[in-house]
């Protein structure tokens, strides 16, 4: 049975007939929103069990020979009851609340300044009075419900107040059934402000309200957000024909049956989707499987599935602390009883099939899966949506679902852009991108899983910018998180002490002494390299003069070396790892990519140089023949990084098919003889045998794949050039005009088209 919903609160008014503000509001002279059952501004600072609403000091009555001295359309004083129907009330509240209107000065008894030390004459007698406890009252609900009556005559200002009853509704928890929210259903609303920075309408307000702060000392004004204010009321729910419902039951009929699906653990993994978040979607997955196991069989009953999903809404309407420090209690929020859609977001975003059990499901194999489990992450970030505010959770669900859409429908379509504007929009609404670097900061997994997470978008939204050559979304000139601490996973859960000893082993720059390759460790180099190539990307897309942009691209280079020489040993790249059988194929792969991003920045700046009149040509050259030596890698060695396999369309139109051009365009027009002087490997025939190999790893890519049609469009170019290069030999032949009209090639990538070599005026020069 679900709970009964309750009466909206009765809003107390002031003697002037205004809404009454918090004790807290009122003890601090400061605005308050009247918000019930707890006020915005004390939840933002933290004293929500403080915020409690008591009327104002009556006035002293008036005779009856006063009143009967005023006109009949103007009040003296009232006496307000508020009451409800017994039936559906939880609130009980009776209050006087005399009005003043039309009661000047001179009406007063006695001059003003006597009514001024009357009452403060009346304050000094109330301070003496001691503060009563609760007491237990009977409800006008019978005895199945219970009132407590907190009576205080004096609040913190010295003001005089009223007991009021809150009536609190028992509930009975019964196996399977949802769990009340703390606090009751309200309207749906979409108010909450977010993040507001320094030129926010919010800038003014907040520094007076610093000035007539009580407490001591200055805090950053980072707002934290509230979940009171519902997107869909939860007792939506129970409508037959409720769309939200149909929802719930499509992402609960996809999760898979136990013993089904599995979320596998990598330890030891470098990447930031292998961190603390898989460890949290296996316990999830599990919690789900425990609790409503007999629910989530191969047949399932829809009235079943709805009790789960009014489990889960409810759940997902309570508030969610994103500063709390501790680990257990922070994943506590969303894990265990506390089960939320944003939880069950997480199980579609690592969840997979054991294979044999695909007819089981009638699934064709795993594409349907994963179009599945595309389309309940979805509707799980909707839902979250609907019945709470926007947190750090669904922010994280928000960048594995663009993930996802780039893997399904290809980097460079609208749905993985789309995406992932989302994502940044919703990461700029929570202030991500303006995490505090206080000096009495005290890292915790909250924040430090803020920090990663903001560092994983920004890299992710830099290589959509370069793939697309479309402007970009986030930029560095506004990027003032820091960068995350390289602690281990395991320190952030354990938290407390862990963390505190771990912090204490890093080096001056925050990197692990540990000689380890951690989630941090990796996303905080790739991090560091997004904000060089954001640089390189205002100067490519810019409008940025030519004179400036040189000196500027050689800066970006320069600090780009001496910030790679502060990167840990544990990050380089030694080649002769890939030959061992032994070695973490996971790590090995974040080692040749990071090595792929740095080379990449070198790439654009060299490319840059050459448009703003740089003639110097001799270093494009073996930094492209580097970029595609190293992303054969993946192809030649395809059996060992079979788990990167949804990676493979993205890494080769990446890193190897720019510098894939600059080879061609060096087999038409050769700039040495022999071998390379600053390489001594590249030569024209090793030129072409890595193109022969690009060839290769570009037409094994199955042309139905997402990026698979620009895949199967480069190799037949590249292809043409060694026809033309190896075919037409001494003869001098050159390339058709016809031929290069026919193939009407464009790729759209602005600054980022290194297909040059294919235009008629750069072959006819």
């Amino acid at each position: 049975m679900a709970a009964e919903s309750a009466s909206p609160p009765v809003m107390l008014r002031r003697p002037n007939g205004r809404m009454q503000a918090c004790d807290p509001c009122r003890s601090r002279k400061v605005a308050c929103d009247h918000q019930q059952p707890v006020c915005r501004r004390c939840i933002s600072r933290g004293q929500e069990d403080e915020c409690v609403y008591t009327s104002s000091l009556p006035r002293k009555p008036l005779s009856l020979k006063k009143l009967s001295s005023r006109g009949p359309g103007v009040a003296a004083g009232a006496t307000t009851t508020y009451t409800s129907n017994s039936s559906d009330s939880s609130l009980h509240v009776e209050a006087s609340t005399p009005s003043t209107a039309g009661l000047g000065p001179s009406r007063r008894p006695g001059s003003a300044e006597g009514y001024r030390s009357l009452r403060r004459a009346e304050f000094r007698r109330q301070a003496n009075t001691p503060i009563h406890d609760a007491r237990k009252v009977t409800s006008p609900l019978g005895p199945s419900h219970t009132a407590y009556s907190f009576e205080s005559p004096v609040d913190h200002g010295g003001r005089r107040t009223q007991s009021i009853s809150h009536e609190i509704a028992s509930t009975t928890a019964t196996p399977g059934s949802h769990l009340v929210s703390d606090r009751a259903p309200t309207p749906a609303k979409d108010q909450e402000p977010g993040y507001l920075g320094y030129i926010s309408h919010s800038s003014v307000l907040q520094e007076t309200e610093n000035s007539l702060s009580m407490i001591q000392g200055f805090q950053a004004f980072l707002p934290q957000l509230a979940s009171n204010d519902l997107r869909q009321n939860v007792e939506e729910l129970r409508n037959r024909y409720s769309p939200t419902k149909e929802m719930c039951l499509v992402v609960l009929r996809g999760i898979p049956a136990p013993n089904v699906g599995l979320i596998e653990a990598n330890k030891d993994s470098p990447l930031y989707r292998d961190g603390w978040l898989r460890m949290v979607a296996m316990r999830v997955l599990s919690q789900l499987h425990e609790r409503f196991g007999p629910y989530l069989g191969l047949c399932r009953v829809d009235s079943q599935l709805e009790e789960i999903a009014l489990f889960l809404s409810e759940n997902t309407a309570k508030p969610f602390q994103e500063d709390e420090p501790d680990a257990e209690k922070w994943i506590g929020q969303f894990t265990g009883p506390n089960l939320r859609w944003e939880s069950v977001g997480l199980i579609f975003s690592f969840i997979y099939f054991v294979p044999e059990t695909y007819s089981a499901f009638d699934f064709d194999g795993g594409k349907q899966w994963l179009q599945i489990s595309r389309v309940c992450l979805g509707l799980c970030i909707d839902l979250s949506r609907r019945f709470a505010s926007a947190n750090s959770l669904l922010a994280q669900l928000y960048m594995r679902r663009s993930t996802k859409e780039s893997i399904y429908t290809g980097d460079a379509s609208y749905s993985s852009w789309g995406t992932g504007a989302e994502s940044v929009a919703l990461a700029t609404f929570l202030g991500l991108h303006a995490e505090s670097n206080l000096p009495s900061y005290e890292p915790s997994l909250a924040s430090e899983s803020r920090r990663l997470l903001f560092a994983q978008m920004f890299v992710g939204e830099k290589h959509a910018v370069l793939f697309t050559g479309r402007p970009p979304r986030l930029s560095h000139r506004y990027a003032f998180t820091p960068l995350p601490l390289d602690l281990r996973d395991e320190d952030l859960l354990q938290g407390g002490d862990a963390i505190k000893e771990a912090v204490k082993s890093l080096d001056k720059n925050g990197w692990n002494t540990d000689g380890k390759v951690y989630a941090a460790t990796f996303t905080r180099a790739r991090y560091i390299l997004s904000l060089l190539r954001d640089e390189l990307i205002e100067i490519g897309i810019g409008k940025v003069t030519q004179k400036v942009a040189s000196a500027l691209l050689q800066d970006v280079k320069e600090r780009q070396i001496e910030a790679v020489k502060e990167f840990p040993s544990a990050l380089d790249y030694d080649p002769s790892g890939i030959a061992h059988p032994d070695s973490n194929i996971t790590v090995l792969f974040a080692r040749i990519l990071l090595q792929l991003e740095q080379l990449q920045n070198l790439f654009l700046i060299e490319r840059l140089l050459l448009k703003h009149g740089e003639m110097n040509k001799s270093s494009l050259l073996p930094i492209s023949y580097r970029l595609v030596e190293l992303t054969l890698l993946f192809w030649t060695h395809k059996d060992r990084f079979a788990s990167f396999r949804d990676d493979f369309e993205w890494l080769v139109m990446t890193f190897a098919t720019p510098s894939g051009g600059i080879l061609c365009m060096e087999l038409l027009n050769s700039s040495f003889k022999g071998c390379h002087p600053k390489n001594p490997s590249i030569t024209r025939s090793n030129i072409i045998q890595q193109l022969s190999l690009l060839i290769g790893f570009l037409e094994w890519i199955d042309p139905s794949r997402p990026n698979g049609s620009m895949c199967v469009t480069t190799g037949a170019v590249m292809r043409r050039v060694l026809d033309h290069v190896l075919n037409a030999g001494s003869d001098g032949v050159s390339w058709q005009q016809e031929t290069i009209d026919d193939m009407q090639l464009d790729f759209n990538f602005e600054l980022f088209d290194t297909f040059d070599w294919m235009k008629p005026d750069v072959l006819t020069n």
